[in-house]
């Protein structure tokens, strides 16, 4: 798993239930450190991608992912503080949504997507 997140208490709190769950983890606090790491690494199961970050935001990671024929591929869920999936989530075509803060049952029913 990779997860992109830019506050370092929920990444940490993320990966946390992460490894709860026997997953391994790779983390990035912004889109740019993320691209880096998909670049030079085999790609992960699955992307748990935040939206409002400095820097790269997820916003531009996702556009460059999906420009990215060899990162396109990777799911990505979505990690953000918006309400309910909408039109403006849409275009950025994940795999799934989750509401920060994140919670443990929420995130095990997504994980579960992608054992």
């Amino acid at each position: 798993m990779l997860v992109i997140e830019d506050d370092p208490e929920t990444r940490q709190g993320v990966q946390q239930l992460l490894a709860e769950e026997g997953f391994g983890v790779e983390l990035a606090s912004d889109g740019a450190e993320a691209l880096a790491l998909l670049r030079q690494a085999s790609p992960p199961t699955l992307i748990l991608l935040d939206l409002q970050m400095p820097g790269m935001s997820g916003w531009e990671f996702r556009r460059e992912q999906l420009s990215e024929p060899s990162l396109s591929r990777i799911p990505v869920v979505l990690m953000t503080g918006y309400g309910e999936y909408d039109a403006s989530l849409a275009c950025l075509k994940a795999d799934g949504h989750l509401q920060k803060p994140v919670r443990s049952d929420e995130l095990h029913g997504v994980l579960e997507r992608f054992r």
